[in-house]
């Protein structure tokens, strides 16, 4: 397996807020609504029309009326508005922004579920920017660690450690600056108290599409008021990494060594005894 396709496959999605999140997730994560499909359902020029259907036949009681009397007539459907669509998705990218600017260093506990059903457990440590750090609770062997520049992925059991830049993961969005998260945004738009923005490599080098949810019942509160209660990975095979998280905590002051992967460290098997 790849590290790309192992970053996809176990430490990508390792934000996912209670369990009732997952299926909206999913079925979010494999929908086709775009932007672009709200204007052309609001603007019926925008693409070939079909031929108008045969008209359609309400079988009615003999003695029975089709509308009761006195009844109120059905309202007329509501008309998509391409606009404010659009516009509200902009506004939820740069409010995703915002969130990810006033964020330093975040800690949590993680339980993960793969696309194959495997669940596993752990810690993770981020320090905004650049720098995470995912701990796997026994019995897993794999420890991730990116220090600012490159991702590394440690598997104790056969003492290996493939490593990566980051630009070329898909942790790029979560480490990096807001600049990187404008570019990568294809839609964004609320649910249910909830900010979800998705996330694709606009220059196709890191296959799949990341989402973003945000628990955000206030929308005109500061961004910084949100918690960041998902974050699920769909990869190119259409398989889709959940992670729950909890106990999360802000402002955590980490060793700087945490964030430092060494090849000795994967013999020596430290992990637990430099977590802090």
């Amino acid at each position: 397996m790849t590290l790309t396709a192992l970053l996809l496959s176990t430490a990508l999605a390792f934000f996912t807020g209670a369990e009732d999140v997952a299926p909206k997730l999913a079925a979010l994560a494999k929908s086709d609504f775009s932007a672009e499909k709200a204007v052309q359902e609001a603007d019926p020029a925008a693409e070939d029309q079909p031929g108008e259907a045969e008209p359609m036949t309400q079988e009615v009681e003999p003695d029975r009326p089709a509308v009761e009397p006195g009844a109120e007539p059905l309202p007329e459907p509501e008309t998509v508005n391409a606009a404010t669509v659009v516009a509200e998705s902009r506004a939820g990218a740069e409010r995703a922004a915002d969130w990810f600017d006033s964020v330093t260093t975040l800690r949590a506990r993680f339980a993960q579920t793969a696309p194959d059903g495997a669940r596993s457990e752990g810690v993770l440590s981020l320090q905004r920017p650049g720098r995470v750090r995912l701990d796997y609770d026994d019995p897993s062997p794999i420890l991730m660690v990116a220090d600012g520049s490159t991702v590394a992925i440690a598997d104790f059991e056969l003492e290996t450690i493939d490593r990566a830049p980051i630009r070329s993961t898909p942790l790029r969005y979560l480490l990096g600056g807001t600049d990187v998260l404008a570019e990568a945004v294809t839609e964004a738009g609320r649910s249910g108290g909830r900010l979800y923005v998705t996330l694709v490599d606009p220059d196709g080098e890191v296959d799949g599409r990341l989402t973003l949810v945000f628990d955000d019942p206030d929308p005109d509160a500061p961004a910084s008021d949100m918690t960041l209660s998902g974050w699920f990975a769909v990869d190119a095979m259409g398989g889709l990494t959940e992670l729950n998280l909890t106990d999360a905590e802000r402002d955590v002051r980490f060793d700087p060594r945490l964030f430092i992967l060494d090849d000795e460290d994967v013999i020596a098997d430290d992990r637990r005894t430099r977590r802090r």
